[in-house]
């Protein structure tokens, strides 16, 4: 681990909170049933993600199974060849972070209204810290939650007010 990436799990790992830190009833049960869960995976829709450690795999899987997102609904930020049909989930692994908010903003118009964009990496790199805070102001993005290896952006239409948290995982 960088000396950068150090001090921000450090910063992460002061402000990271649990299940009863939030006073959201979404984040809550987002904790309950798709972070702390601990079963088997839906062996359908299995994402395969070898760009992550394995529980952040696991969870990508967790939350395309939680939220019924089946595998023809999933994108990869580099897959553009799809990019004019409708989908549930975006999965940022671009290793130029500069390029970030550019894909965001590509296939944000073709994500579903219940959709989740999944971004890698977030504190790898003050780079990669920028990228993703210039995600989570864009006007579009109503929900966040920072894992610290992986960020998540939901967009629900019940969302009346941007909010972002740092959950521990």
């Amino acid at each position: 681990m960088a000396f950068y990436s150090f001090v921000e799990y450090l910063k992460y790992s002061w402000k990271a909170k649990g299940r009863h830190g939030t006073h959201s009833p979404f984040v809550y049960e987002f904790v309950e049933q798709v972070l702390m869960e601990k079963g088997a995976l839906d062996q359908s829709r299995l994402i395969a993600a070898s760009f992550m450690e394995l529980k952040y795999e696991n969870l990508m899987t967790r939350i395309a199974a939680h939220y019924n997102y089946n595998n023809d609904s999933i994108r990869y930020g580099t897959d553009l060849s799809l990019l004019n049909t409708p989908f549930d989930m975006l999965i940022i692994n671009e290793q130029d972070a500069g390029k970030w908010v550019g894909i965001f903003e590509q296939h944000l118009p073709w994500l579903n209204r219940n959709g989740t964009v999944v971004v890698t990496h977030i504190h790898k790199t003050k780079n990669n810290t920028a990228a993703w805070q210039k995600m989570l102001k864009h006007p579009g993005v109503p929900m966040s939650i920072d894992l610290f290896d992986m960020g998540i952006l939901f967009f629900r239409e019940d969302f009346k007010e941007k909010q972002h948290f740092v959950l521990k995982y």
